[in-house]
C-alpha cells in the first residue's frame, strides 16, 4: 500500500531564483542553488525528499543549522560534483 505523501514543484528563473509551481509556498533563494523552503507546517514525523537527482536536503527542520521548525534547506546540482540552480519537486511522507 502506498503511503500518503504531500509535494510541490520549484521552477528557477534566469536569474537563478525559486519560485513555487502553485505559489502555495514561501521560498528563499540564498544563492542560486541554495534554496530556503518553509512549508505550511511543522513537518515532525515525515520524511522529506528532493525527487530524482536535482538535489538533496541540507538541513530539515530544528536541526543544529538554527532552521524554523517549518523550514527545509535544498542543494540543487547542475552536474556530478557541481551546485547549481536546477528545477526542483520536494516530496514529504510518511515513509
Amino acid at each position: 500500500m502506498q503511503q500518503p505523501e504531500m509535494w510541490w514543484s520549484f521552477v528557477i528563473d534566469a536569474d537563478g531564483r525559486a519560485h513555487d509551481d502553485n505559489h502555495a509556498l514561501r521560498v528563499e533563494t540564498v544563492v542560486p542553488g541554495e534554496y530556503l523552503v518553509t512549508l505550511p507546517m511543522p513537518i515532525v514525523g515525515l520524511a522529506a525528499r528532493v525527487d530524482g537527482d536535482a538535489g538533496f536536503l541540507a538541513a530539515v527542520p530544528g536541526d543544529e543549522a538554527g532552521n524554523k521548525p517549518a523550514r527545509i534547506r535544498v542543494l540543487t546540482m547542475t552536474g556530478p560534483d557541481a551546485f547549481g540552480p536546477r528545477d526542483f519537486t520536494l516530496r514529504l511522507g510518511t515513509g
